[in-house]
């Protein structure tokens, strides 16, 4: 296994249901990356983790047969996905999160757990992504970081945490030792009307957060590729960059480009009428959003995610080299 350390200045995750592209993208694109995050584990309906089926497939035990010698961190989401159709999972689940930290006992179990997964394949490094945390147990989950550091670093993994860009989460100081990633999108989303998924004065607001606290020198940030169609300003549907530049060229729309974020906008109506908007980015918006976070203080990249993206998307991070 490679190391993760203070070297891992560009990575991106690799997502179970689109494993083909992005495993396709990441072989064309060999050397480009510091680490990969496998992503994920979820959680069964006894509060066990597991690795999701796909990628036990592709591994068999070995995360090598995948990446070779570039580190791969498991990322670990408190997804309660109890079937194997998917149904009736409970996605972000604060509750679940609550019974594995509250108290020491919960959380030195399930800490073991944790170590044995990632061990079992071969990673090099575990990454937590546990979100919706309800703040009467962030105290807790703060506790449980910093057992955790405590535990992988005797084993000789790497740990990394995701942070989600929100007041709650970034008002106390963070365990010292961990990596961390700081989620910078979402600004605009499913939850809200069209807009861009992050802009420069949101990132240089979570840098301010982040340094507050004496963490953004710990702290990376992941950026979001793709967009949103939004139908009538209110249900938005998830697309990739290259789903959204075919949607737009089958439309025959023109698209702008949003200042200062850089996110490429176009508005359509569909069959029935109804009014569409559409906010996705490519290389250059990208780049927009990384030139604002690099003046800001952030000086490590992940991309969520690979699979669906244009070709421009690697020639640009090739020239951050």
């Amino acid at each position: 296994m490679g190391q993760a350390g203070p070297t891992d200045r560009l990575t991106a995750w690799i997502a179970y249901w689109d494993l083909p592209r992005g495993m396709a993208e990441w072989r064309a694109h060999p050397g480009l990356f510091d680490t990969v995050r496998v992503f994920a584990a979820s959680f069964d309906d006894k509060d066990r983790p597991y690795l999701a089926p796909e990628w036990d497939a592709l591994f068999h035990g070995d995360v090598s047969r995948a990446f070779g010698r570039t580190p791969a961190f498991l990322t670990v989401v408190n997804d309660v996905v109890a079937a194997p159709s998917g149904k009736n999972a409970r996605l972000k689940d604060p509750e679940l999160v609550k019974r594995l930290v509250s108290t020491p006992a919960a959380r030195t179990a399930h800490i073991g757990a944790l170590v044995a997964l990632a061990k079992r394949s071969r990673f090099s490094g575990l990454e937590i992504d546990y979100e919706n945390i309800a703040a009467d147990d962030w105290p807790a989950f703060l506790d449980f970081v910093r057992e955790l550091y405590q535990r992988t670093s005797r084993e000789g993994l790497a740990l990394s945490v995701l942070l989600q860009p929100q007041a709650r989460y970034l008002g106390k100081p963070l365990p010292v030792g961990p990596q961390y990633l700081l989620m910078g999108y979402n600004l605009f989303g499913s939850h809200s009307g069209p807009g861009p998924k992050a802009t420069p004065a949101f990132l240089a607001n979570q840098a301010s957060a982040l340094r507050a606290i004496g963490a953004l020198s710990a702290t990376g940030l992941a950026l979001s590729t793709g967009g949103f169609d939004w139908t009538e300003g209110k249900s938005a549907v998830q697309l990739d960059e290259t789903a959204a530049a075919t949607l737009v060229a089958r439309k025959k729309v023109p698209s702008t480009r949003s200042a200062p974020d850089g996110y490429l906008v176009s508005q359509y109506r569909d069959a029935e009428g109804k009014s569409h908007e559409i906010w996705h980015a490519d290389a250059q918006t990208l780049s927009t959003l990384w030139q604002a976070a690099r003046t800001a203080g952030f000086s490590r990249l992940a991309i969520w995610r690979l699979g669906g993206n244009a070709p421009g998307l690697f020639d640009w991070l090739q020239s951050l080299k």
